[in-house]
């Protein structure tokens, strides 16, 4: 099901961006933990992060984002510290198990969502990690807005 309200408001953000493998995602996740770690930061919410490309040749374009407690953090070079992050009117759908295929249908549902409803995409994907170890899931959004359809003036 398709929430057509939804939003990604964070405080205190660090992000970065990454190019790889498709089947390196889980290695590059750990990695941006253990950097974001290793700065003295003290993580509070949940890895999302951003799909920036249409995957060739399953090499992904993303930036990987984590909250974190500090209000200020110095970053290295090819590191962002966002004080606020938000991305407003989104939709989005909600996967767990089996991600690799379902997150293809969720992808699918969600562009036939914005088809379905004259909006057009205007942020790339995001995923947004949670749950626990006894279930993990994933929040699937993309930002939209209403296509405005201009008519030419009639001549009177």
């Amino acid at each position: 099901m398709i929430n057509p309200n939804d939003s990604i408001r964070y405080t205190n953000v660090i992000s970065r961006k990454y190019e790889f493998q498709y089947q390196e995602l889980e290695n590059v996740f750990n990695d941006f933990v253990q950097e974001v770690i290793h700065l003295g930061a003290t993580i509070k919410g949940p890895l999302f992060y951003s799909v920036n490309n249409v995957p060739m040749d399953e090499v992904l374009l993303s930036e990987f984002f984590i909250p974190i407690h500090e209000d200020d953090l110095v970053v290295p070079e090819d590191m962002r510290f966002h004080s606020y992050f938000s991305v407003e009117n989104m939709i989005s759908i909600y996967v767990h198990n089996h991600f690799e295929t379902k997150t293809e249908v969720a992808y699918r549902l969600l562009l036939d969502y914005i088809s379905d409803n004259e909006l057009e995409q205007v942020t790339p994907i995001f995923h947004v990690i949670s749950g626990d170890h006894s279930m993990q899931y994933a929040m699937i959004k993309i930002g939209v807005q209403k296509v405005l359809n201009m008519e030419p003036a009639s001549n009177i």
